[in-house]
This record gives C-alpha cells, sequence and structure tokens, in this order.
C-alpha cells in the first residue's frame, strides 16, 4: 500500500489545513498526520485536478464540500485500488486531461524550474528567517522546557533566590529590551567551571559558574548575557531546526501554513541541544545583543573584554589539545574570536551616547555564588 505526501483543508485541523500521509485502502481514502486522521468512504469519493497551474489532484468527499485532500503526486491516479474500481475511470481520465494541459511549453517550464530552485537556495535563508517569524510562541515554550527538563537532569543548580534576585536587578534594563519582543527572561545558576552561558527557546538562561568565576565584571556578564539572549529573539533554535529540513518543505511552509513544520519541530524536541549555531548566527547574535546594551545603556565594551577573556582560555585549551594531537577541525564552524572582536572594536568607534555605571558588587556577588571566602 502506497503512501502520498499530502495536505488537507479541514475545519477541525488548527490553522484549516496540515500536512500529512495519504493511501487508498479497499474501502476508503485515509490521509493521516501525527495530530489529525480523515476518511473518505470510496463510495463518496471524487477525484478531480485543479489548483494553481492545475498542478494538483483533490480528493474530496461529495457529502462534505468543504473538506479536501490534496497532493502533487500524480502517481495516485494509477493506484491499484483505484484503477480496479470502473466507478473512478472516468474522473482519473479527465482528471489527467487537465494536467495533460501543462504539456505545452514544457520547455520554458523545465528552464524556470531550474531558475526558481537556484533562487531558491539564494533565498532560502530570507525563506528561514521569515518562515521562523511565524512560528508560534507557545511552539519554542515547549521546545524549551522540554530541552530545560533534560539539562535539569546533567547540571547542579544553585539555588540562592537572594543572589537571583540581585542579577536581576543589575541586568533588569538588558531584560526590558528583550522582554518589549515577548520574551520573559528566567534564570537558572549551575556548578559548571566552562566559560559559558546559553538561552533556551523562549527565554530561559542558564548561568554556568565558570563565566562567573571568570568574568571580571557586571558588564562582561551583561555582554554575554545580550549575546545569548539575541539567540532567543532571533529564533536561532527554530531556524537551525527549519534550515535541517529539505527545501521543498521550506518553499511549502512559506507558500502554504507554517503549521506543515510542527511535525519536524515537536520530533528535534529536546535534541535542539545538538544544533549548533551557525556563523552567521553567532554574528547576528553579536550585533543584536550590542544593540540591546546600548539601547539599556550598558556600557557593552564587557562584550569585547569577555571575548578577550574566552580568547585566552580557548587557545590555552587548543594548546592542549594540539598537544595530544586531537583533532581541531570542529572549530571551522565558528566565527574566529579575532574577527569578532575587531569588529565589536569598530561598532565601539560607531556607538554614541552614555552608559550608567553598574552597582560596584560584582566581586561579592561572585564570592556569595561560588562560596568562596
Amino acid at each position: 500500500m502506497r503512501n502520498y505526501q499530502a495536505i488537507i483543508i479541514h475545519p477541525d485541523v488548527s490553522g484549516g489545513r496540515c500536512s500529512g500521509l495519504l493511501h487508498i485502502d479497499t474501502l476508503a481514502a485515509v490521509f493521516s498526520s501525527d495530530v489529525f486522521t480523515y476518511k473518505i468512504p470510496l463510495s463518496a469519493l471524487n477525484i478531480s485536478a485543479g489548483g494553481a497551474g492545475n498542478r494538483f489532484i483533490f480528493l474530496k468527499n461529495e457529502s462534505q464540500s468543504q473538506i479536501s485532500i490534496y497532493t502533487s503526486d500524480k502517481a495516485i491516479l494509477k493506484d491499484p485500488v483505484l484503477q480496479s474500481d470502473s466507478q473512478f475511470s472516468q474522473q482519473i481520465n479527465k482528471a489527467r486531461k487537465t494536467l495533460g494541459s501543462l504539456v505545452k511549453g514544457s520547455l520554458l517550464v523545465v528552464v524556470l524550474l531550474f531558475g526558481l530552485i537556484g533562487a531558491l537556495y539564494l533565498l532560502k535563508d530570507k525563506m528561514v528567517e521569515g518562515l521562523a517569524s511565524r512560528v508560534p510562541a507557545s511552539w519554542e515554550r515547549a521546545a524549551g522546557d522540554k530541552l530545560f527538563n533534560a539539562l535539569s537532569l546533567q547540571y547542579k543548580f544553585i539555588q540562592n533566590d537572594s543572589l537571583k534576585k540581585e542579577f536581576m536587578r543589575v541586568g533588569a534594563p538588558l531584560f526590558k529590551q528583550v522582554e518589549k519582543e515577548g520574551y520573559p527572561v528566567s534564570l537558572y545558576f549551575v556548578k559548571d567551571p566552562s566559560i559559558n552561558a546559553f538561552a533556551l527557546p523562549g527565554g530561559k538562561v542558564i548561568i554556568q559558574s565558570g563565566l562567573i568565576d571568570n568574568a571580571k565584571s557586571w558588564e562582561e556578564v551583561m555582554g554575554v548575557l545580550g549575546h545569548e539572549l539575541a539567540h532567543v529573539t532571533r529564533r536561532h533554535h527554530i531556524r537551525g531546526v527549519i534550515n535541517n529540513v529539505g527545501i521543498y518543505t521550506i518553499l511549502a511552509a512559506t507558500l502554504g501554513d507554517v503549521s506543515a513544520l510542527a511535525g519536524t519541530f515537536a520530533s528535534f524536541g529536546g535534541d535542539l541541544a545538538s544544533l549548533s549555531n551557525s556563523r552567521t548566527f553567532e554574528n547576528e547574535a553579536d550585533e543584536t545583543g550590542w544593540d540591546y546594551l546600548v539601547k539599556a545603556r550598558i556600557n557593552p565594551k564587557g562584550l569585547i573584554s569577555f571575548f578577550e577573556t574566552l580568547k585566552k582560555d580557548n587557545q590555552s585549551k587548543m594548546d592542549t589539545l594540539v598537544n595530544k594531537n586531537v583533532d581541531l577541525s570542529f572549530l571551522s564552524t565558528h566565527p574566529n574570536t579575532d574577527d569578532r572582536i575587531a569588529h565589536l572594536k569598530q561598532k565601539q568607534k560607531e556607538t554614541k551616547g552614555s552608559f550608567n555605571p553598574l552597582p560596584d558588587t560584582f566581586a561579592d556577588f561572585k564570592r556569595k555564588l561560588l562560596n568562596k571566602h
């Protein structure tokens, strides 16, 4: 029994339509997806061709005209069940004639198709960004919560409400910039010596103790937070998922409904942690994070000094790995730290305006969080 990629238009489906698989059995045409199933009895089935350019095969229930299933897979007209039932002969022949009207000018279509494919790949990044902007925030929150639950098993959280409140007070001007875009910020501190922090879809932020231990000021920490929160507001997690699906799915979702990506996004779930940020995403996060800091009137030079700290840390680690003959080819996926520092220093020269000094409490905060005496 063959399955055909199809889309159903149905009033009970969220968004009015969704994609799934269609197959024909001896009793009915059956559409199924992760969230919806619908059957058209063969006794009530009507087959026709139509749609934009007469490119689709439509299956409808004669008693429910508002519901239809359509597919671009013309092989369905040769389905053994339909071929063996004489009641569909006239409908299939008529559909073939409608589809056959496209033969004229086929050479031009082929030329245009190749041009379109080339254009699609050139425009893919813009299409992905546009699709990501249409993904419901509820999908992000659900994925972020699922990922957070998975990470909770890996980390030892530092529970200290008073320190968290202090951190939120210091970072309030920055967090307000992010919250204006619909992302409430939630902070979590974990014991981990890595100099890092990362934000999950939806706005949860994990701050590793190594970042606090190695940072020299509130400005450096807020610089890191601005960068990481920019990954959220620029929807890099979602764009990473969409980038991993085929161009056909991206095009179908762009021209149709973003719900076609629901199953794909849900299937990643906790595996979002495995999606590394591309050079483009990292550079975008640098740019956007810098802008957030400037708007919050927090001196963004902290982001530069943090990268300089990170550079020294990475160089030390790289020297160790080189001595152990470890392959470092994975580093090619990350932007060059020297380039990022140089770029941000140029932005610093172009940045105008004054900044508010942050409280002189970072050393005391660090001591309390790390339990240093």
